[in-house]
């Protein structure tokens, strides 16, 4: 279930690495464990280039990094196998190889120096048992591990082997441990109805993924038989790793090696339909249909919808992915769009779906959900399975594609768009009314989402001019009421973003108590405030959590005497200044 894939990535952490061997094993065992590294599809890497770019000049710097560390580059480990057809494979997890079009595949040597082997085929990849096949070119050499067709209990001794990283380099290790569960079943990394798992304490750290889990044997290759893959580590508890158990692996390979029937792209649509009804999962168990070649057309926008929009849960959960794998986070965020679209009031909607028509570009397939329009969709193959590349939109034309690519060429370039990923406003200024020449402050703090919001505010405000008269009734000069008023304000705004920039015109109310008081006098009486008025400010993205903003508002306000037909009015203007704080 693709679900795993979050929980599998969480389980990873870079730990303290523990190097457990015997120099009369490890310096063999080298030779059949490899690094795996993903080549992505140029077309994957011009897209994310570009949409760091953008997120930089938009000013979301945080996932522009996310962006430049996995563009980077990521490994995973890997073990040779040969199959029953007599040819090399290297054997690997699926979360490994999932966004690759090929793997390179690096051995270390016992001098120090590195065998590799480039842009090797994907043979298979399976998404529901997380195991990945790679071919070796036929001119490979060298011997594989064995599999082994015993299963392990509780209490044996095992070893794991593969490439953690240090830093950002792979670094070999073997780690030893005991099993302390031989049949563990965890739904969420795989279905019991598959396999149970083993449960083991050697050690597994990030880059171990795909490595062999092994026991000792002194008359098999190199020393050892491999009894499971390592694909999972808990992060909650110590020494608590995952294996897929051997017997899965070999039926994956033999499988995969025997011609893996084209997958019947009607039997796909049936399992697509009963995912959008998945209570548990919700829009998790649609991410393995959401192709690459999709994140690469539409990704963006949706990705940046769903932070601006979507329930704080989803949001944090799509953050949380996309800044330790972006084209995950990015197919989650296309994986919740389509998830909506068969969603109703009370739950999901009972949906039909057309008949598949061939295509130049793949299958088409209608969709229509109880109570709403057809939605088209364009499936592709992709790593042997058949997975949507196009959802929601017909097919464009010649025309429409041009008109397409130049607004998105604009709104990369310019970066016009409506958009305040901010939640905190706070602004302090002079507020300067018209009758009178002494300025007034005022303070405010507004929680806004992107076109509403609201907060607190305190002001003091020179209202009219009282006159003081001697005894002879003359006047003598006069002077400015004050009034300090605190209460909440509620505002509209249009935030129009420009790469950095946030220019947004508003309107705000105000309604408060108001307490009033002049120089010469102790007397003071309360006031009901309300006031209305509108402005502009005009913000500069600094980070993610920080933009600096100026701006000017005109405000009307009215302060009217409690149970009494009295009241006095000023016209100010408010020159304000503050920081927009956190990312919502």
């Amino acid at each position: 279930m693709e679900i795993s894939n979050f929980n599998k990535k969480r389980f990873y952490g870079v730990l303290v690495l523990c190097f457990l061997a015997t120099a009369a094993f490890t310096a063999p065992l080298r030779n059949y464990v490899c690094i795996v590294r993903s080549n992505l599809p140029e077309k994957t890497v011009s897209f994310l280039e570009e949409y760091r770019d953008e997120l930089s000049n938009r000013g979301y710097e945080a996932y522009a990094k996310d962006i430049d560390v996995y563009l980077k580059g990521s490994f995973g480990s890997g073990f040779v196998l040969y199959a029953s057809n007599n040819k090399p494979y290297v054997v690997t997890n699926r979360h490994v190889v999932k966004e690759a079009e090929t793997v390179d595949v690096e051995f270390e040597n016992e001098d120090g120096s590195n065998s590799s082997y480039k842009e090797l085929k994907i043979i298979a990849a399976d998404e529901d048992i997380d195991i990945a096949l790679v071919a070796l070119p036929d001119t490979y050499a060298r011997k594989g591990l064995t599999l082994s067709g015993a299963a392990v209990h509780d209490g044996d001794e095992v070893w794991s082997a593969g490439f953690p990283g240090l830093g950002a380099d792979p670094m070999w290790q073997l780690g030893k441990g005991t099993v302390t569960n031989a049949r563990a079943k965890i739904k969420e990394l795989l279905s019991p109805d598959i396999s149970t798992l083993i449960q083991h304490s050697a050690q597994v750290d990030a880059g171990n993924s795909g490595g062999p889990l092994m026991t000792a044997n002194a008359k098999a290759e190199a020393g050892y038989t491999v009894v499971g893959i390592n694909t999972w580590k808990a992060t909650y508890r110590e020494s608590t790793n995952f294996s897929i158990p051997a017997s899965v692996v070999k039926s994956f390979v033999e499988r995969s090696i025997a011609g893996r029937k084209k997958q019947n792209i009607d039997d796909r649509v049936k399992q697509f339909i009963t995912s959008t009804t998945d209570k548990d999962e919700m829009f998790f168990s649609l991410g393995k249909y959401i192709s690459n070649e999709m994140v690469a057309k539409s990704a963006g926008d949706e990705f940046m919808k769903a932070l601006a929009t979507a329930p704080s849960s989803v949001r944090s959960v799509i953050a949380k992915i996309f800044s330790y794998d972006p084209i995950e986070g990015l197919r989650y965020a296309l994986a919740y769009k389509v998830w909506n679209a068969f969603q109703g009031d009370d739950g999901a909607l009972k949906t039909e779906a057309g008949a598949a028509e061939e295509s130049t570009n793949g299958m088409k397939v209608s969709f229509t959900p109880e109570g709403k329009d057809a939605i088209p969709s364009l499936w592709t193959e992709e790593q042997g399975n058949w997975r949507l590349s196009e959802f929601g939109e017909a097919k464009k034309t010649k025309a429409a594609k041009k008109a397409s690519k130049k607004r998105a060429s604009v709104s990369s370039v310019n970066g016009l768009e409506v958009d305040d990923p901010y939640l905190i406003n706070v602004s302090a200024g002079a507020l300067i009314p018209f009758e009178t020449k002494s300025a007034g402050f005022n303070l405010s703090v507004l929680f806004m989402r992107k076109f509403f919001g609201g907060g607190p505010f305190i002001q003091t405000e020179k209202v009219d001019d009282v006159a003081i008269l001697d005894k002879y009734n003359e006047e003598k000069y006069r002077e400015a009421k004050s009034m300090t008023t605190a209460g909440g304000a509620i505002r509209f705004q249009v935030p129009l973003a420009f790469n950095k920039f946030i220019v947004a015109p508003f309107a705000e109310a105000r309604l408060g108590l108001a307490t009033t008081a002049t120089m010469t006098s102790d007397n003071r009486s309360d006031r009901f405030y309300f006031g209305i008025g509108g402005g502009a400010y005009a913000a500069y993205r600094v980070t993610d959590w920080f933009a600096p903003m100026v701006g000017v508002q005109y405000m009307h306000s009215n302060y009217s005497v409690f149970f009494k037909d009295i009241a006095e009015r000023s016209n100010s203007v408010l020159v304000f200044a503050g920081v927009k704080l956190v990312e919502r």
